[in-house]
């Protein structure tokens, strides 16, 4: 997609192997322009720290200046990538529980009373 700039909200998953988290990190990197680490809510078997040093390892070992930020808790996340985005911004969410996200950001939406959705808003539309 062309929209700049890509935003990621990732999370690594505890109970795959070091070089699995490590090169999530690694994709990551090298899809987003900013990358937001969250936690899903059962580590499955790791610490916290475990599997956002992986991440980072990850993310750094491809763009050791990429901008990053890491906010365990999802709906904290999810606030910080959308009220922080810039125009233009295309910002993906991989969330641990869908629904609760979705209303989210329809919450989020809803307070703003001037946001505006138009055609040439949504990248490479033809």
């Amino acid at each position: 997609m062309d929209a700049k700039p890509k935003v990621g909200v990732i999370a690594g998953v505890g109970d795959r192997r070091d070089e699995d988290i490590i090169g999530l990190g690694q994709m990551a990197a090298n899809m987003f322009d900013e990358i937001v680490i969250r936690q899903d809510r059962n580590l499955r078997g790791r610490t916290e720290q475990e599997i956002i040093d992986f991440m980072l390892e990850g993310i750094k070992s491809v763009d050791a200046k990429k901008p990053i930020k890491v906010i365990p808790l999802e709906k904290e996340a999810i606030d910080y990538a959308i009220t922080n985005g810039k125009k233009g911004s295309f910002i993906v969410i991989c969330s641990d529980v869908v629904p609760d996200a979705l209303d989210q950001i329809m919450q989020l939406k809803e307070k703003d009373d001037k946001f505006e959705m138009h055609l040439e808003d949504i990248p490479n539309q033809h």
